[in-house]
């Protein structure tokens, strides 16, 4: 950090022409990857002119390139607190914070920088990025990318950022149109259309997203994301085999994928292998817990009849994610199916409410209402409204 030397002093003519030769010495070798020649030139500078910010900006940017962003964010600190507007300084403390993974303060570092520089499409990027990272204000992290992509409309990085907060977002059409439009400038990038399969994938239009994911795999034939995507959208076409011999192919790349071994087991689940779906699920679950994994065995014990089993893992399984409407509607089907109507209707009542629960369960519960109304010889509850 700048050397403790008491109050500026006003700098000889000699000196200050110096410090200017330094200085320009000392950018030009970072510029040439001369690290610690440029150290030796700004920590000269600093023997002349303790509090320059010139110094004291070269010397976070050597401690960057020497991967040391703690001692970098010290010195970008050091100078903004006698130059609060200093943008060089703003920038280089916005890339720390960001490397570190500090959104939440690199959002305000580069909204400080767009205060100084003015609307700037690079700039407004990385502020949208920050705010995006950091979770907290999605609304303002759009409304910056958007002012970028107006000043900007063929920003890479600012349409693959937008489509990205879209996609969090659970906004899949805005986002594959955003993506679309990144594709189109660059048809040729394997990552642009993995994305924009995703997309399509999760609009549940497999068909589009399989198109994508193809074209990926064309470019790029052992990109894991492109086989998944492709395995995934088979399977979304009904072609279990299909997307099983394609999650095998990727299992034989990366043998622990969880995500990959629970679809493996979906798939012979569905064909009726169900000794192979066990064990591609209990290999998913030695890498570590996953909800479908578990649910996926239960559906075995189910159709194998094993109801006790499946009660067990899956009134574990409530308890561990009490307000998952899946997994209380597959405790219900293990009461139902196993002879137990009155407290599957008892479970499928319990949620907050038959407004979250998915198409048809309505149904299905005056289903199980008229049953239970039957079994215990009473009338149904449709029929109690009926009467009154």
């Amino acid at each position: 950090m700048s050397q403790s030397a008491g109050p500026e002093r006003e700098l000889s003519p000699a000196e200050r022409e110096r410090v200017v030769a330094l200085s320009k010495a000392g950018f030009r070798a970072l510029h040439d990857q001369k690290v610690d020649q440029a150290a030796g030139y700004f920590a000269d500078i600093l023997q002349v002119d303790p509090h320059n910010s010139y110094a004291a900006v070269g010397l976070g940017q050597v401690e960057i390139k020497h991967g040391n962003l703690a001692a970098a964010l010290e010195w970008f600190e050091d100078c903004l607190d006698r130059e609060p507007e200093n943008y060089h300084a703003l920038r280089g403390a916005a890339e720390c914070r960001w490397e570190r993974g500090d959104y939440g303060p690199a959002a305000e570092l580069w909204e400080r920088c767009v205060a100084v520089k003015g609307e700037d499409a690079s700039l407004l990027t990385h502020l949208a990025d920050a705010r995006r990272k950091s979770g907290s204000s999605p609304e303002l992290a759009e409304q910056a990318y958007r002012q970028a992509l107006q000043l900007a409309p063929q920003d890479r990085y600012a349409l693959n950022g937008l489509a990205s907060l879209l996609y969090d977002g659970d906004r899949f059409e805005e986002a594959a149109d955003v993506w679309q439009r990144l594709h189109r400038l660059e048809p040729e990038n394997v990552r642009t259309l993995t994305a924009l399969g995703n997309a399509y994938r999760r609009l549940r239009d497999f068909s589009a997203a399989l198109e994508c994911y193809q074209a990926a795999a064309e470019r790029d034939p052992s990109n894991p994301y492109a086989l998944y995507g492709i395995a995934d959208c088979r399977r979304g076409l009904r072609d279990h085999e299909g997307a099983l011999e394609l999650f095998e192919t990727i299992l034989s790349q990366s043998p622990d994928n969880r995500i990959v071994l629970t679809r493996a087991g979906d798939a012979c689940r569905t064909l009726g292998l169900l000794d192979k779906a066990r064990s591609y699920y209990q290999q998913a679950l030695a890498v570590g817990y996953d909800l479908f994994a578990e649910l996926g065995m239960a559906g075995i014990e189910i159709v194998e009849g094993r109801w006790a089993e499946a009660e067990k893992r899956l009134a574990a399984l409530r308890t561990r994610e009490p307000g998952n409407l899946r997994v209380i509607t597959e405790l219900a089907d293990c009461y139902d199916m196993s002879g137990r109507p009155e407290e599957a209707l008892a479970i499928l009542e319990a949620p907050a409410g038959e407004s979250e629960l998915a198409p048809g369960m309505r149904e299905r519960i005056e289903g199980l209402r008229k049953r239970v109304g039957r079994a215990a010889g009473r009338p149904s509850r449709e029929t109690d409204e009926g009467q009154s």
